[in-house]
């Protein structure tokens, strides 16, 4: 994955763990067309509006780079 599709990975995931959803179809390898389902954690309920997205992307960064390296 290039970086600007890592930001955009990671961005749309944080999307789908603040709206609460339970799995994200994630795109390994572009060229293969690789895709893997991904669990997501439960969004933060606590704090502020940028507390909550910092937890989300945070969580996204972290199953990108456990999931494409």
């Amino acid at each position: 994955m290039t970086l600007q599709e890592k930001i955009k990975a990671t961005n749309a995931m944080a999307d789908a763990i603040m709206r609460g959803d339970k799995f994200y179809e994630l795109c390994v390898n572009s060229k293969n067309d690789e895709w893997r389902l991904v669990s997501l954690p439960a969004p933060q309920r606590a704090g502020t509006g940028m507390q909550q997205r910092t937890y989300a992307v945070d969580k996204a960064m972290d199953i990108l780079v456990k999931r494409t390296g």
